[in-house]
């Protein structure tokens, strides 16, 4: 069977890794790290907490550190010392998902064009690229912050066309886990979608995407035949 799809973007947080993961995992390490979060809370208060505060990273990097040190004023360190503490471990805190690089290497010898874009800042979005393996393996990494705009405005899904070197078209297919900023997004500029579910179910009444997969590494078969 011949691919379905020339080309291929992918979002980047809860797609090509597990960032809710990441932050749960992050809320634990707080608790094994500072004896102040252990008298004040569980591992699993802990976890929840954090992210809470977080809000499936919504709340941004400066209120997230602003809110855990108010829960945990006992950790002792300035927002700017926690913020790099929690950069440097949250990338690195799960291991390596096994599937996701075979996928992109996969791409990479079939010729296939593909990039990533995520909003974010674009620090944090390029560490988490080089943490999680994926640096050096495109050359089209559009970042929210350095583009001027964010999914789902359509210019950041032109940018990265213009970067592949492709137009928008429903050959290429957007993978990515947010309903409106991705599926909704990469649809409105005439892309092929893809929903990575993660667990959820795609919610009533929204036009569902043109595929609905529980993990990112299964569109490969739309993109490799």
């Amino acid at each position: 069977m011949p691919p379905l799809y020339t080309a291929a973007l992918f979002d980047l947080d809860n797609t090509l890794w597990d960032r809710d993961g990441a932050i749960r995992a992050t809320g634990r390490l707080l608790h094994e790290t500072w004896p102040a979060v252990r008298a004040a809370a569980s591992a699993d208060e802990a976890e929840a907490k954090f992210a809470a505060f977080d809000e499936r990273g919504l709340a941004g990097r400066e209120r997230l550190m602003a809110r855990t040190l108010e829960e945990w004023p006992g950790i002792g360190l300035s927002p700017e010392a926690l913020a790099e503490w929690y950069l440097q471990k949250s990338r690195s805190v799960l291991p390596q998902d096994p599937d996701v690089l075979p996928l992109l290497r996969g791409l990479n010898a079939a010729s296939v064009p593909w990039g990533i874009v995520t909003n974010g800042p674009s620090s944090g979005q390029h560490l988490t690229i080089r943490a999680r393996g994926l640096e050096g393996l495109t050359g089209c990494v559009i970042v929210s912050e350095e583009a001027g705009c964010r999914k789902p405005d359509p210019g950041i899904f032109r940018l990265a066309l213009e970067c592949l070197g492709m137009p928008a078209s429903r050959d290429v297919l957007f993978v990515g886990d947010d309903v409106a900023a991705d599926m909704a997004g990469a649809k409105d500029v005439g892309l092929s979608t893809a929903w990575v579910a993660n667990g959820q179910l795609w919610p009533d009444g929204v036009e569902p995407p043109d595929h609905q997969v529980p993990h990112v590494s299964q569109v490969a078969p739309l993109l490799l035949g």
